[in-house]
Formats: structure tokens, C-alpha cells, sequence
């Protein structure tokens, strides 16, 4: 059993955000073309893609490297009936096979520290239309010398920056900045930590003395504890750009 599918793998959304902030980013676009095409990388279970679908008249790609979200996703998309504007591709971001200029927008919530968020973003340029947007959402620093366990957890990440220098990041690989904006704590626990909370609660008993599936819940009980203490420290942000 992959226990960290168990607890990640079921919540409503892949990292924290909501469908009001996929909205709030969409409208900072400029003007798109009737029929957009979207690429929508590291999707998740894909709330975020059908909202997209839902504010445009366009097409979207949603990329997974787990095929579980992406069977999640197109389910939802068949209830929601917009399964024919939706291709789905079980797929490494860091190898995509997209001929250049194939989209007018690439949209990554939560995602984009897989390529590395400068990397990723100069990579993204040559599958995006001349004109075109791109928008991801990144974890950045909102004050300074976050505590000892705090620097520890986001360690992983070496791109962990502050929105300031994020812009930097977003102007020197070719981008021009359209607007940005940071979350809200709601957006954190409504549809992430709250359900998993609930998720370890359901599990805890279950698991109990398997010491694979302890340490995942383990680990889930700390990412939360961080953000409950030291949230002021780091947030995401929304980041909108243009090619």
C-alpha cells in the first residue's frame, strides 16, 4: 500500500489554494484568444483544472506524473460534463513532448518546484504562444528568520525565496509581471489540512503500530503543526506572467 497516497492522495486538492484564488489569478489575464488551449502541469486530483474549464471556452491538457489523480480528475470531469474539453496525460513535467507554441496559457498551482522555479519557468517558454501567460503558485518567505524546524522543513525546496525576489527571478528569465497576490490562511486548511486532519484521525487506529504507515501520518501531523505555529513565516502566492 502506498501509504502517502492513503492521506495525500484523497484530499480535495493536491496543496493549498481554492477555486475563489484560481478565479482571482485568471482574471488578472489579459486578452485571451475565444477558444484558449491550457496546459495545466502537475494537476493533481484537479480542482483547479475544472475551474479552468469552467472560465474558459477552451481546452485543457492536465499533466500527472500519478496516474491516480489524473483518473480522479477525469472522473470528475465526466460529472461535471466537460470531460470533452479535458485531455488527460500521465506524464513527467521534466521531460513534456509538446511541439513549441502549443499553448496560450500554462497554469501550475503548487507544482512548479518540481522543475525548479527558474528552471521551470524558462522551460515553459518554449511551449508557450508569443503573447501568452503563464501562472503558477510557489511557497515564498513572508518574514524573515523563519525558526530552526521551520528553515528544516522547507530545505527541500532551494528555490524558497521572498515574493520580491521571486519578481526577479520571473523578470530575468524573460517574463513581465502582470500581478500577484499571497493566500489566505483559509486556503491552507479548508480543502488541505483540515481534511487531513480528518484523514489521520480515520487512519491513526488502522495503522497503528506499522511503523511504514506511522511515520507518513508522522510526518503529515508535523507539516501541519509548522503551519498552525509559524505560519506568519511562508505562505504561497499567485504569480501571473506574460511571455
Amino acid at each position: 500500500m502506498n501509504y502517502f497516497l492513503e492521506i495525500y492522495g484523497t484530499l480535495p486538492r493536491a496543496g493549498p489554494g481554492s477555486d475563489a484564488l484560481t478565479r482571482k489569478a485568471f482574471e488578472l489575464l489579459g486578452p485571451l484568444p475565444g477558444s484558449p488551449r491550457i496546459l495545466d502541469l502537475g494537476c493533481g486530483p484537479g480542482v483547479q483544472t475544472l475551474e479552468l474549464l469552467r472560465l474558459s471556452a477552451g481546452s485543457v491538457v492536465a499533466m500527472d506524473l500519478l496516474p491516480e489523480m489524473t483518473d480522479r480528475l477525469s472522473r470528475a470531469a465526466h460529472g461535471a460534463g466537460v470531460a470533452e474539453r479535458l485531455e488527460v496525460r500521465v506524464e513527467d513535467m521534466n521531460a513534456m513532448s509538446f511541439p513549441p507554441n502549443s499553448f496560450d496559457i500554462i497554469w501550475s498551482e503548487a507544482a512548479i518546484y518540481n522543475m525548479g522555479f527558474e528552471n521551470g519557468l524558462q522551460q515553459l517558454q518554449t511551449f508557450l504562444k508569443p503573447g501568452g501567460f503563464v501562472v503558477v503558485s510557489d511557497a515564498v518567505w513572508t518574514k524573515a528568520d523563519p525558526p530552526p524546524e521551520v528553515a528544516d522543513f522547507w530545505r527541500e525546496y532551494p528555490e524558497m525565496d521572498t515574493v520580491e525576489n521571486k519578481l526577479d527571478v520571473i523578470k530575468r528569465v524573460g517574463f513581465e509581471p502582470v500581478g500577484h497576490f499571497l493566500f489566505p490562511s483559509g486556503a491552507w486548511t479548508e480543502q488541505y489540512y483540515d481534511p487531513m486532519e480528518a484523514r489521520i484521525a480515520a487512519k491513526a487506529k488502522e495503522w497503528q503500530g506499522n511503523a511504514e504507515a506511522e511515520a507518513v501520518l508522522a510526518e503529515a501531523r508535523k507539516e501541519i503543526s509548522l503551519f498552525r505555529r509559524f505560519s506568519d513565516y511562508f505562505n504561497y502566492a499567485f504569480f501571473v506572467m506574460r511571455l
